[in-house]
């Protein structure tokens, strides 16, 4: 009987959660993207509790609009607020919507929330029909020295590469692009790890926002992301 009761309590506080539509609060759309690259956007948001969490992201192009759907699961318990710590928990997704032909893109994020978030995406007419224009070295790190001063961490795969360029690209709103280009020096290109960092000035001054990103594009088509704030830039 004791063993029935706590199954039965256990199955109250442990409901299916709820899918629900996630809060979201900013889209971020680099800027420099071509019919080459495949296109990657970035949405933050905040969990109203610590008993949210991530469920889904669907991407759909129609036409000249992408619609991006963001999920959470919240658990019936965050209904009465029971055992759920109150604490507003940020959240940021990195949005993979693959190759685009060139043109101009609506991009609307939670369409049927409220407070869904639209933007515009500009791709590009690639000038070729190379898979990228450049090589990107392989970051997975970045590290605020003071000021404008920050370090590119991350790692090139062989000593037949080396950096040639790190071109920053600002979308004049909210988003600083950071292209660490690299350049081939010999060719054999045997597979050797070795760790690099590479210094770049990033200036925020002409972004009037708080919370700006650094995007950074990396080898493999994808990218670093960070959200930082104004503590961070002090």
């Amino acid at each position: 009987m004791k063993f029935l009761i706590l199954a039965l309590l256990t199955t109250q506080v442990f409901a299916s959660p709820e899918v629900v539509l996630s809060p979201v609060d900013r889209l971020y759309i680099p800027k420099g993207f071509d019919s080459n690259d495949s296109v990657e956007l970035i949405v933050s948001g905040h969990f109203p509790n610590a008993c949210f969490s991530r469920d889904k992201v669907e991407v759909e192009v129609v036409n000249e609009t992408i619609l991006i759907t963001i999920t959470a699961l919240a658990p019936e318990r965050t209904k009465s607020k029971n055992g759920c710590p109150q604490m507003v928990v940020p959240f940021k997704e990195v949005i993979s919507v693959g190759n685009l032909q060139g043109g101009t893109y609506q991009v609307v994020v939670n369409e049927q929330e409220s407070k869904n978030l639209k933007d515009i995406l500009i791709v590009e007419e690639a000038s070729s029909n190379a898979v990228d224009d450049h090589l990107y070295a392989a970051i997975d790190q970045v590290e605020h020295k003071g000021n404008d001063n920050y370090i590119l961490h991350g790692w090139r795969y062989s000593n037949c590469v080396d950096l040639n360029e790190v071109k920053v690209v600002s979308n004049g709103k909210d988003t600083l692009s950071v292209l660490p280009i690299m350049k081939q020096t010999a060719k054999d290109c045997p597979m050797k790890g070795m760790p690099v960092a590479y210094p770049v000035k990033l200036d925020f001054a002409s972004l009037n926002i708080k919370a700006p990103l650094i995007h950074v594009r990396t080898m493999d088509g994808k990218s670093f992301n960070k959200i930082l704030n104004i503590e961070e830039r002090k």
